[in-house]
């Protein structure tokens, strides 16, 4: 019986039927998807409700209809359908459809149980002129807009057509300008605002029958509805709610609607609605929960008559006691946690939140923060606000290793300060600068256990590759802020370092070399001083699109961390990584909370739907503390009675909460604040310390060596046969420190904005720079030295100086360091091969890396490439008739990317503009069989050895066979095949072929002269770091 089943004389639904099926709309009922109200011998009100409380579906066109379009038998039937209301961000709308046209008609179909009652009214929102009709006759025409919803009488005509059954509402409005919105609907002189609905009672029992007696006695039954009484009944009793959403939710597929509780507003019995709760609360309770469960079974006897409150109240009674069996292990181990209250972090993408005073483009501060101190109890949380700023952020806290003191970021106004670290001395309350600065951001902060601290920032001074904003690396100071060095230079964001038990740092890495940039945003290790910076997990991987939040498990090398997304922000899916399972993909990720099957899944804004999780901390492998929101992104559609809040720029986000959880997905909510979310939970308390490996790091130096025991160990050179490989290739890349036009590229692993391109769209998204070549012994080995502080990658090329494999990454080394590896991309997992003795590498000694024809320098094709081109090429290659395929030097304005490139360039790259009207933005195509190149949007996973570049390339061939006359040197080949193996650059630095107008030009130097500023600061800081400590 559609879910229905008898046991004796009391009806009991199936929970899933009973909370999906039992929305009423009583006394009317929109035809279609709101199904037919039932039938009551009580006069009910009538309300056809507005997306206020019910985004209805409407059907609508925006061409211009035949004119009897407004009468209820005209066929509609070809019409669009969608849900109200209709247009676009409006004072008070609630846009569910896009509506952008001058003109919509729309039709809906109701019923009703009988004639129309008195006080019956329409209610509208009009942006523009409007005219409705009931039934095919003019109840009501407005002219202008307004800014909120309104009720208006019905002309008596159109009302009287009101009859028992089906009846048509047809709508229809124009717009002349600005904003645009239209939405109508029928109420019975009452307009059913949640506020309006909800009145707070003595106890949330009471508060919740009240709520429900209202509700089911003034028919109102939408899901709409419930939902934003809900929000209001959250605001006053959040631990009665979690419970709520806890035991009395649906979880429906895969996890992800995992709070609608709100739905038990409109159950059609009472008893129904403790049936939904009780069983689950028992459960969890197991044998402690006998004296309950007895209770229990007397109220069930009598379900159809208990009384709802005191079932509720039993209900309280369990809880409570489940939530003290809960707690009890936080208690004993962590009682006391600092925790912070701001807005999600986040913007157009994760890592976006520096949000810094002088920012070239996105920006994101949303002020009224504070750093609170908790403590669980027995009785109860207690809160201690330690720091309350309504105009400021304070984010990222950390607590020391002898639980003394507390570090925390801190920006205190728009743009008058910026992000920098404080100390909090917990015992005296006293607090203390570690850095300062404006137009820098210092945020992200972690202890380390040699009494130094390890933090993100914006020193580095540089835009990301794919867009205008801000880049953050991570540098390190002592205890007091002395002696900032930068300790990793990379292409974009690094976030979130925190310390593990065994003297490594742990963080989040975004990274494109030669790669698309939506996925591989692994997790990366290094050593305290910034030696060893290598894979975690994740390195070549579609999933998890990021890794973040991560921290090691105490006693494991396991890391709990959060798999979210890329144009996301920071809330994401409670995932634990085993590296010991494998590296890549899902071999090692398990979601959690519950643990349930874990899919690789390629998806840009991965875990954004249902609940939402941050900011875990391990308590040990099955408990952590961890930031939670039970309903997530969704959160708004429980708030739309709050549209003036966002009309004055107030935050609407979900209150996220700080909960105790376990790895099954048992919680328990510690502390929520109505107007800010609840996150970033650090435990107060004294960890263990542990040997720490003296630093090797030796600034007295500027460079480092690198060691590959055999470079055919591993899959980069799979298939590769033993000798092909004649030399390692070592590159450096430049990163720009503004952004200044762009262009786009597209492929396998996404597309991307490339702001200040060096190259044509699809071709590298940096210069790229030949530090020098390293010899391949015959046993695979390669041993030599390289620069410090620099990023460098490697390649790998046969004895014609052609690409075999390339890096598509980079690493970086310390000064002095020694860094090796085992082969090419090599499992992590596994053991050096043994060799029998040293290596032939090994014994004769690091090599001095060859340089590439000439000093050191960014490959430019001016220099390099188009020399060979006016010598060789030209005089048979000017795109003249009987002379095709030009070759020549002349300029190419390209007003997009803000380039003067050469049309010889965009001829080998086959090279066509995204904007053909105005020739601009030009793109390459990487595959071509003539010229084919590691393209900018390459796909994570590892490529195949002479997957790509100057040995796939025809050209190169048929330069090799011998073109007519033309005959390469050595040299000359080997700059055609770099030039393609890099990645076809164009430009040798930012600077070189640029179109920018005199404010463009100044702005890039203002920020190129703040890098060279802030570089001098920190020569200037590493001077003293070595007068202080001697070197190694």
């Amino acid at each position: 019986m559609n879910g229905l089943h008898m046991w004796g004389s009391v009806p009991r639904f199936k929970t899933h039927v009973l909370l999906c099926a039992a929305v009423l709309v009583a006394g009317l009922a929109v035809s279609g998807e709101q199904g037919n109200a039932p039938k009551s011998g009580k006069e009910r009100p009538v309300n056809v409700f507005t997306a206020e409380l019910d985004a209805a579906v409407w059907k609508y066109t925006f061409q211009k209809p035949p004119r009897e379009w407004n009468k209820p038998d005209f066929n509609d039937a070809d019409w669009k359908r969608g849900k109200a209301g209709f247009g676009g961000a409006v004072p008070n709308g609630r846009a569910a459809t896009e509506w952008s046209t001058p003109e919509i008609w729309l039709r809906r179909e109701f019923t009703l149980d009988g004639p129309a009652p008195k006080g019956l009214q329409l209610r509208v929102h009009h942006d523009e002129d409007a005219e409705i009709y009931l039934n095919g006759l003019l109840a009501l025409k407005l002219d202008g807009f307004v800014a909120e919803y309104q009720n208006h009488d019905i002309d008596p005509r159109a009302l009287g057509s009101l009859k028992a059954g089906r009846n048509v509402m047809a709508v229809y409005c124009r717009n002349r300008g600005g904003g645009q919105y239209i939405d109508v609907g029928l109420t019975q002189g009452k307009a059913y605002s949640p506020a309006a609905l909800y009145a707070k009672r003595t106890t949330w029992a009471e508060t919740f029958c009240a709520i429900r007696s209202t509700m089911m006695g003034e028919g109102i039954g939408s899901e709409n509805a419930s939902r934003q009484v809900w929000a209001s009944f959250e605001v006053d009793f959040p631990l009665a709610c979690d419970w709520m959403q806890q035991d009395g939710s649906i979880r429906e597929g895969s996890n992800k609607d995992s709070g609608n509780a709100w739905r038990l507003f409109t159950v059609a019995a009472d008893g129904e609605i403790l049936e939904a709760l009780m069983p689950k609360v028992l459960a969890d309770l197991g044998a402690a929960g006998q004296p309950y469960k007895k209770e229990w079974e007397k109220l069930s006897a009598r379900l159809a008559t208990a009384d709802l409150q005191k079932g509720l109240e039993l209900y309280q009674q369990a809880c409570e006691a489940r939530r003290a069996l809960r707690l009890k292990p936080l208690i004993e181990k962590s009682p006391k946690f600092v925790f912070t209250k701001h807005y999600t972090l986040g913007g157009s993408h994760y890592a976006y939140t520096e949000g810094q005073s002088d920012a070239q483009a996105e920006r994101h501060f949303v002020p009224g923060s504070a750093l609170c101190l908790a403590e669980v109890t027995p009785g109860g949380v207690k809160v201690e606000t330690l720091v309350d700023d309504p105009n400021g952020v304070i984010r990222d806290p950390d607590v020391s290793f002898d639980g003394r003191k507390i570090l925390f970021a801190w920006k205190k106004s728009d743009r008058q300060d910026d992000y920098h670290l404080y100390e909090m001395d917990v015992a005296t309350r006293k607090i203390r600068p570690i850095t300062e600065g404006l137009g820098w951001a210092d945020y992200e902060g972690c202890y380390l256990p040699n009494g130094d601290i390890v933090f993100n920032s914006t020193r580095c001074v540089q835009t990301v590759d794919c867009w205008w904003t801000e880049v953050s690396n991570l540098y390190t100071c002592n205890g007091d802020g002395k002696y900032i060095r930068r300790l990793t230079f990379d292409q974009v964001h690094d976030n979130f370092p925190t310390a593990t038990q065994d003297g490594r740092i742990l963080y989040t890495r975004w990274e494109y070399n030669d790669r698309g940039q939506l996925f591989p945003q692994p997790l990366l290790q290094m050593a305290m001083d910034g030696t060893n910076q290598t894979e975690f997990y994740g390195g070549n991987s579609w999933f998890p699109t990021t890794i973040l939040h991560a921290r090691m498990i105490p006693g494991t090398q396991k890391v709990v961390a959060i798999a979210t997304g890329h144009h996301s922000r920071q809330p994401g899916k409670l995932v634990i990584i085993d590296p010991s399972k494998g590296r890549q993909e899902a071999q090692g990720v398990q979601l959690i909370a519950p643990v349930r099957e874990t899919k690789a899944e390629r998806i840009d804004s991965y875990g954004q739907e249902g609940e939402l999780f941050m900011y875990p901390y391990p308590l040990g492998e099955t408990e952590f503390l961890v930031t939670y929101h039970p309903v997530g992104w969704h959160w708004d559609r429980f708030t739309g009675h709050l549209q003036h809040r966002l009309a004055r720029g107030e935050n609407t986000e979900p209150r996220f909460g700080v909960y105790f959880m376990t790895i099954d997905g048992q919680r328990e909510l510690l502390v929520s604040d109505a107007d800010r979310p609840c996150n970033q939970s650090i435990p107060l308390r004294a960890r263990p310390t542990y040997q720490v490996r003296p630093s090797t790091v030796d600034y007295r130096r500027n460079d480092g060596t690198c060691y590959v025991q055999d470079v055919y160990i591993g899959p980069g050179l799979e298939g590769v046969k033993r000798g092909t490989v004649k030399t390692l290739r070592v590159v450096s890349l430049d990163y720009r420190a503004a952004g200044v036009g762009n262009n786009g590229n597209g492929g396998p692993g996404g597309g991307a904005l490339v702001s200040t391109p060096v190259a044509i769209g699809n071709g590298s998204w940096d210069p790229k720079i030949i530090v020098g070549d390293a010899p391949v012994r015959e046993d695979g080995s390669v041993f030599f030295k390289a620069p410090a502080r620099v990023p460098i990658y490697f390649q790998m090329l046969d004895e014609k100086g052609r690409m075999v494999q390339s890096m598509r990454s980079w690493t970086t080394l310390q000064p002095g360091e020694n860094a090796s590896c085992v082969g090419c991309h090599e499992d992590k997992n596994s053991a050096p091969r043994l060799s029998g003795g040293p290596t032939m590498a090994m014994r004769a000694g690091a090599d001095t890396l060859k340089p590439f024809y000439g000093p050191t320098r960014g490959f430019s094709f001016a220099r390099e490439i188009q020399p060979i081109l006016n010598a060789k090429c030209v005089s048979c290659h000017t795109g003249e008739k009987d002379k095709p395929h030009n070759l020549t030097a002349t300029e190419v304005l390209d007003p997009g990317a803000k380039r003067k490139w050469s049309q010889a360039y965009l001829t080998l790259t086959h090279a066509t503009p995204d904007d053909r009207n105005n020739r601009s933005a030009w793109r390459g195509h990487p595959e071509h069989p003539m010229l084919n190149w590691i393209g900018a949007q390459t796909a994570p996973p590892m490529l195949k050895p002479y997957a790509f570049g100057s040995a796939r390339s025809k050209l190169v061939e048929m330069l090799e066979q011998g073109h007519g006359k033309v005959s390469l040197t050595r040299e000359e080949m080997d700059k055609f095949c770099a030039w393609i193996d890099l990645g076809v650059p164009f430009c040798g630095d930012y600077l070189e072929a640029h179109a920018w107008n005199q404010g463009e030009i100044e702005k890039y130097k203002r920020y190129a002269d703040k890098r060279a500023r802030l570089e001098a600061m920190e020569r200037q800081a590493i001077e003293e770091f070595l007068q202080a400590a001697p070197a190694p």
